[in-house]
């Protein structure tokens, strides 16, 4: 068992005289983005402007800027996780009760920091804020021509339990049925973007409705699903499971595609 738990670094057990982590430094008190998150296509820090290139080998500009709303819907509940291994498991991997104690409670006060990040700076007034790019500036807002709602940070947020007590929680899988889904399923994105944005990268390279511009993926349907139920949406959750599951869909067969190694 000690073997397997041995998660402890320097880092997260450094003393107060330490560096704060750095999502506490960046200009909205959300995490960095990096490359990308789950969506490989939404490439804030790349810029590339030669065509054909591939935005997963190309050089990533660390701006220390671009910040990712999605992953500070996931830094909430699996920090609490974390902040509860470190209780359960701790002494397995050598920490004394007052590290362990101290620990936790640091990483459950960042918990806090973000999710407060999350529901100011990353709430666009009916649905959570995709992420803020190199520049500073919002993607995925109403401020916006294209690209106004993403679908992943109205999952991930709410199934975090971001909101759940000002009505926010409630308010973004509304969003997500008025503005995102169809007969066939909850895109990724709209209004699909028209024209490549060098800031954005390879999401933006695509015909407006295909893949990662405005497509939609089976992969992130559940998590509105469980985002609707987590808000006491029963019946539009199993609508969500109903639009993308085959033996619902069998009508609609011709018009859906899978990748390869995609199985059902």
């Amino acid at each position: 068992m000690a073997s397997c738990i041995s998660f402890r670094n320097a880092h997260a057990s450094a003393s107060s005289t330490s560096p704060p982590p750095k999502w506490r430094t960046v200009p909205h008190g959300i995490p960095l983005i990096g490359r990308a998150d789950w969506n490989d296509c939404l490439n804030l820090n790349c810029f590339s402007d030669t065509p054909g290139e591939s935005f997963q080998t190309v050089e990533n500009n660390d701006t220390g800027v671009a910040e990712s709303v999605f992953i500070g819907g996931m830094f909430v509940p699996y920090g609490s996780q974390y902040a509860d291994i470190l209780e359960h498991y701790g002494r397995l991997a050598g920490m004394s009760d007052a590290e362990i104690a101290s620990e936790a409670a640091n990483v459950r006060a960042e918990i806090g920091q973000v999710s407060k990040a999350v529901k100011t700076a990353g709430w666009d007034g009916e649905w959570f804020v995709r992420a803020y790019d190199a520049y500073s500036r919002k993607v995925g807002t109403h401020e916006d021509t294209e690209g106004q709602i993403y679908i992943e940070p109205q999952g991930m947020c709410v199934m975090a339990g971001i909101g759940l007590d000002d009505g926010k929680a409630q308010q973004a899988p509304k969003s997500v049925k008025e503005r995102l889904t169809c007969d066939w399923g909850t895109a990724i994105l709209a209004p699909a973007y028209s024209t490549y944005r060098i800031e954005l990268g390879e999401i933006s390279s695509y015909p407006r409705g295909y893949k990662e511009n405005g497509g939609i993926f089976c992969h992130n349907n559940p998590w509105i699903s469980i985002a609707n139920a987590i808000a006491g949406n029963d019946d539009e959750a199993f609508a969500v499971y109903q639009r993308n599951c085959p033996a619902y869909v069998e009508d609609k067969s011709d018009v859906r595609k899978v990748e390869p190694y995609v199985l059902f």
